[in-house]
């Protein structure tokens, strides 16, 4: 109870503790690691790859994939949901060729 009490506190106006240990972590790099060459990249969801090396290539079926090759193959065929809502994935050779380039760039200029 004591500690349902303390988290709002903690939490510092974020969601829930998920991205309050993603911001811990990003403040820690920020204080302890000024000298080094170093960029954060957070992308969203990670789905299956747009084009390379396969259209739909994915190597897993955890999160979204799951969902996704669930309902497609017939097994998931109701689920409650909110419209409203936006489920943002990104194809995993986008971020894949988005983490190259930030590499690249944060080299180049650090």
């Amino acid at each position: 109870e004591q500690l349902e009490m303390i988290i709002p506190s903690l939490l510092q106006g974020r969601p829930n503790t998920y991205t309050f240990t993603k911001a811990l972590a990003e403040s820690l790099l920020q204080n302890e690691a000024k000298d080094l060459p170093v960029a954060i990249f957070r992308p969203s969801i990670v789905g299956a790859a747009y084009k390379e090396p396969l259209p739909g290539w994915i190597d897993c079926i955890h999160g979204a994939a799951g969902l996704f090759i669930a309902v497609g193959k017939g097994m998931l065929r109701v689920m409650k949901i909110n419209w409203n809502t936006v489920a943002d994935i990104v194809p995993v050779d986008y971020v894949t060729n988005m983490l190259i380039t930030i590499g690249w760039i944060t080299a180049l200029n650090k």
